[in-house]
């Protein structure tokens, strides 16, 4: 499993730089010279991370895919690992929670976030309108087209929010396992990226 965890951490890792060169574009530090060209590299950004979030699932749960697909270096699209994944391990997606100071006890603990993380479905759909951003377009349809980016700029913002809430801190479901992955991104894009194997949140 500690090769497998590695590799799970270099995918962490990526996420955070790329969650970086997004918030130098939306903080106007860095530009590629355009309005579009700008929005089409965050999109490009969001769409890796997004395929990051599932691709790096298979890191957790190679054991239990290899069974029902033997050559796992060969699959890559995001939507066909998730649906494999779901028929083996309902629940492989990442769970996010955060750490809190019990005010009855003064002692740190666990607790679940519930929402304003990005979810399963989320991720899924972001691959997909990032996608139709980076596509080219029918000039014939130019005016629908820039409606969409239009509104996918403006959720720029939150859906960075979402990915951080979803990833700061979280727990990896191993199927059959007593003990799972606890997963802390720490702050900043340098900062390394930890992994601790504990009891069930």
């Amino acid at each position: 499993m500690d090769d497998d965890i590695q590799k799970y951490i270099r995918c962490m890792k990526e996420i955070k730089l790329r969650d970086k060169v997004i918030e130098n574009i939306l903080g106007c530090k860095n530009s590629t010279g355009r309005r579009m060209t700008n929005i089409e590299f965050v999109c490009l950004q969001f769409r890796k991370i997004c395929e990051i979030i599932i691709l790096s699932a298979l890191c957790a749960h190679k054991r239990d895919f290899i069974k029902v697909r033997s050559n796992i270096k060969k699959v890559s699209e995001p939507n066909k690992i998730r649906k494999i994944l779901e028929k083996i391990h309902p629940e492989f997606y990442p769970i996010p929670f955060e750490r809190i100071i019990d005010k009855s006890t003064g002692k740190p603990k666990n607790e679940l976030i519930t929402n304003g993380y990005l979810t399963k479905d989320e991720c899924i759909d972001l691959i997909g309108r990032c996608g139709g951003v980076l596509h080219g377009f029918n000039p014939y349809n130019d005016t629908e087209v820039f409606k969409e980016v239009d509104a996918v700029e403006n959720q720029f913002s939150e859906w960075q929010m979402k990915v951080r809430r979803l990833l700061k801190t979280h727990e990896i479901k191993l199927l059959g396992m007593s003990k799972q992955l606890w997963v802390y991104m720490a702050k900043g894009p340098n900062q390394k990226v930890s992994v601790e194997e504990r009891v069930p949140l």
